[in-house]
């Protein structure tokens, strides 16, 4: 199984998982847990490590400021973390509701559970996009989700995440915030998310 980092307030809390960036750890989001009051809190780890206590869920080529993925090597992932979050559930027994939630790489790899059916009662991108492969998928879904991006963003351009709206804004249930802020969160990105969350327990 994934390492990860967990605050459990019992089995008839919700539950939001959340997944890093690249580079990153488990405890970096880890450090969100304020926000979310009541909530059990559960952040894995990815498991491509990079050095320096960073890793990675998949690789990205980079080429000449591109960056490449490689959709298959998401969805194996996908499958992992998957798995593991819902042998977590059991194993903890949880009966609330369930929320998924990532950050840049992370985020990304959350729209891809949220792509293929991944049952839960709300989705937070935080600063990640669709993949150019995945534009003609079934997007029309009813989950509740919420996609945050900064306009300043250089690493993911607000571009990007605008393309990835037109897609899931066919979805009656999402909704699209931006910031004056770069690749990172600030205070009224992670008000909305609370907010967002909130209303959905």
């Amino acid at each position: 199984m994934l390492e990860y980092i967990e605050h459990f307030e019992g089995k008839d809390a919700p539950t939001l998982m959340l997944l890093h960036g690249f580079g990153s750890n488990k405890e970096d989001l880890f450090g969100l847990q304020p926000y979310f009051p009541g909530f059990n809190l559960v952040c894995f780890q990815a498991p491509n490590a990079l050095g320096q206590g960073g890793y990675a869920w998949y690789d990205i080529q980079w080429n000449g400021g591109d960056k490449i993925i490689d959709p298959s090597e998401v969805a194996e992932v996908e499958k992992t973390v998957n798995f593991d979050f819902q042998t977590y559930l059991e194993s903890k027994q949880c009966q609330g509701k369930v929320f998924i939630g990532g950050f840049s790489q992370g985020g990304i790899l959350a729209l891809s559970l949220y792509k293929s059916g991944r049952v839960a009662d709300g989705y937070v991108i935080m600063s990640g996009y669709m993949l150019p492969q995945w534009a003609e998928e079934h997007w029309g879904k009813q989950v509740p989700i919420i996609q945050t991006h900064g306009m300043a963003d250089p690493v993911i351009p607000f571009e990007w995440a605008e393309a990835s709206a037109e897609r899931l804004s066919i979805n009656p249930n999402y909704q699209f915030k931006s910031y004056q802020m770069g690749h990172h969160l600030n205070g009224p990105c992670m008000n909305d998310i609370q907010k967002f969350l909130t209303q959905l327990l």
